[in-house]
């Protein structure tokens, strides 16, 4: 029997085109996370999605069906205001994406600055902005002109819709900056660590306890297989694969109702006995 499970503690999954689709479930994905409860796995999601923060993502899954039990959700929305404030501390920032990215920037602690402002801002922050066009184009090259740093929440160029169709991401934008002015951005949602260090911290977990689903082969896989962490590709016809890099995932499948028949066979028939009940509370 396979047994590559052997020695994982928790579970991350990825949530746009892995758990749901646009305001849809996948199938059998609530079937497979209380499958994986019941062996004593626990539960938690990472997502480069920079428009909604986490308390937005768990009243949506609520709303779709998905029964959570307080799991953590580490978003790119939240994740590149915590980043910036380890990393550079309290910066002023001009900010292409949601009303939640500007919020969450806000609530670290950030100076967020109206484009309409003369100030230079120290960091432009770039999010999937639904509103971008020219104009935001022209002011953001301006900035990075005058010095400002220029991040990136995630470096995805687009997610699959619940029809199939390709929803335009960061990455898509970036491309377009970076063309302009020559300079890379930096971006701190999947592949780069720092969202898989975040979630880790939340269960206070080792790498090599956890395991990665996810669909995007470049960002899902490619950054928890450098983590350290083991994966689970779910590869649907929609996904695009863009990374040149051998990727080898631990288990590939084409939708999660396959992990989930998988994971029905090859689980001990009788639910794992938790050792530590307390280790299996999250982190605040």
């Amino acid at each position: 029997m396979n047994r590559w499970m052997d020695g994982i503690r928790t579970c991350f999954f990825d949530l746009d085109g892995c758990i749901y689709f646009g305001s849809k479930l996948a199938d059998r994905a609530d079937d497979l996370i209380e499958l994986l409860r019941i062996h004593g796995y626990r539960i938690g999601f990472i997502t480069n999605n920079s428009r909604e923060n986490a308390a937005e993502i768990r009243a949506k899954l609520t709303e779709m069906g998905l029964c959570l039990a307080g799991e953590p959700i580490v978003t790119a929305t939240e994740a590149v205001a915590a980043y910036l404030k380890e990393v550079f501390g309290s910066v002023a920032v001009k900010v292409a994406g949601s009303a939640s990215l500007h919020g969450a920037l806000a609530d670290a602690g950030h100076l967020v600055l109206d484009w309409a402002q003369p100030e230079p801002a120290d960091v432009v922050v770039v999010g999937r902005d639904i509103e971008f066009d020219y104009h935001r184009l022209e002011q953001i090259v301006n900035e990075i002109i005058r010095g400002a740093r220029i991040v990136s929440t995630n470096p995805d160029y687009s997610h699959p819709s619940e029809d199939g169709r390709l929803v335009p991401e960061t990455g898509s934008l970036i491309t377009a900056v970076e063309s302009i002015t020559g300079r890379p951005a930096l971006s701190i949602g999947k592949p780069h660590a720092w969202l898989y260090e975040l979630a880790m911290r939340k269960y206070d977990v080792a790498a090599a306890e956890c395991v990665m689903i996810g669909d995007n082969l470049a960002t899902d896989i490619a950054g928890a297989a450098e983590a350290g962490m083991k994966t689970v590709w779910v590869r649907h016809s929609c996904s695009p694969v863009r990374d040149e890099r051998a990727v080898v995932p631990t288990v590939t499948v084409d939708t999660l109702s396959k992990l989930y028949q998988l994971l029905l066979h090859e689980l001990p028939s009788g639910a794992r006995t938790r050792t530590n009940e307390s280790a299996d509370e999250p982190n605040p």
